[in-house]
């Protein structure tokens, strides 16, 4: 039985669990759009206007626009955290951004942990304002509340406005889900223009593959129309190039995983085939070597049912030497094995129960056909042949 199948199934589904259940439900609904649609301060009210317009459909609960997703590709940016000295130097320090319009955190289903979201009325005329994730707090102010700490963008030399920080999120994972959340801080749109200061060039602000949230009370496949309607009389000339759930873009961004799990699934049912055609080779040669033996000790008044059991338990034998073998190769795998699976333990007692069941089963079937000829052997006729 290979071990490596037998985790790699249950490994798959956490992965799924972990990354949908905790950041969108299947009401959520993503829409990406390739055109500019934060480009200037018009924009960024234009962005605000679609935001309330979706608000206002049937069954709509909250809508977010931002520049990254979780389970898509993120971008790096340099900045300076207050009271903070990297270790491995100056202008090391970097974390992903994401730029934000109106309830994406509640869209997303980020949860809060300290301060506030990004609102609406974090506009270019109120103070500079950043939330930061849970690991970009624990990491740059350990032990401390990151609430009114500050931080900016680009490096030390950079001269640009100190942005405050006013609220905490829960982390979300930008890439796999079985890789470690990163730094992370979100900017209101609105603002970015003040927060890169001197630096800012016309085009810093732009919707580029921007994605609109939307969470929803009712089927995305319901809701794609009434959006799409919305989106045309609000600015005919902005195309949203792709709808999708929450689930399909971790289902995209988990496709070669999928792969791997597939072709290890199929390697494990051939060693499964191989393995049974093994046993019942080895078994019905016995049998086949030793029907005397059988005739015999029929012959002597011995049981049909007891030559049953001394069959099968023969095929026993091997699947314990067989369980006892796997449990050494996935010992000595266990490093490797790691690397495919996903909150699943190597050595996850279930599995190797299931598998070393599954493997004892398979040695009994194997062993049932040459067990009832052993069992039906005629011992006159064996004799006989003799």
């Amino acid at each position: 039985m290979d071990q490596k199948g037998g985790l790699e199934t249950p490994s798959a589904a956490r992965l799924a669990e972990q990354f949908v259940g905790c950041y969108i439900t299947r009401s959520g609904t993503v829409e990406e759009t390739n055109r500019d649609v934060h480009r200037d301060a018009e924009e960024v009210h234009g962005s605000l206007a679609l935001g309330r317009r979706l608000r206002q459909l049937p069954g709509v609960r909250d809508v977010g626009l931002t520049s990254t997703i979780p389970a898509t590709d993120d971008e790096i940016w340099s900045f300076v955290a207050e009271g903070y000295v990297d270790p491995r130097g100056p202008d090391r320090t970097a974390a992903s951004p994401s730029l934000v319009i109106g309830d994406f955190f509640k869209a997303m289903g980020i949860p809060l942990l300290r301060g506030r979201y990004i609102s609406e009325d974090d506009n270019t005329n109120t103070q500079l304002v950043v939330v930061v994730n849970h690991e970009f707090a624990a990491h740059y102010w350990p032990g401390q509340d990151p609430i009114g700490k500050r931080m900016r963008l680009g490096t030390l030399e950079a001269h640009v406005p100190w942005l405050s920080v006013v609220g905490e999120v829960a982390d979300a994972k930008l890439e796999s889900p079985d890789k470690d959340a990163r730094e992370q801080f979100y900017l209101p749109v609105a603002q970015l223009e003040r927060d890169v200061g001197p630096q800012a060039q016309p085009d810093d602000v732009n919707g580029n593959g921007g994605y609109v949230v939307v969470r929803s009370t009712l089927p995305p496949g319901q809701m794609e129309n009434s959006i799409r309607a919305v989106v045309r009389q609000l600015d005919s000339q902005l195309p949203l190039s792709r709808v999708q759930t929450m689930d399909e873009v971790v289902a995209q961004s988990e496709g070669s995983r999928r792969f791997n799990t597939a072709i290890i699934s199929s390697f494990a049912l051939a060693a499964v085939f191989l393995a049974g055609l093994g046993i019942y080779s080895i078994v019905a040669f016995s049998v086949a070597s030793r029907v005397q033996e059988m005739a015999i000790r029929i012959a002597l008044g011995s049981q049909r049912g007891r030559i049953l059991r001394l069959v099968l338990v023969s095929g026993l034998r091997l699947a314990a030497v067989g369980c006892v073998l796997g449990l050494a190769g996935a010992l000595a795998a266990a490093k490797l094995l790691r690397t495919f699976l996903f909150e699943v333990s190597p050595f996850d007692p279930a599995v190797l129960v299931i598998a070393a069941i599954a493997v004892f089963a398979l040695a009994l079937t194997a062993s049932a056909m040459p067990a009832r000829r052993a069992a039906a052997v005629d011992p006159i006729e064996a004799l006989r042949g003799e």
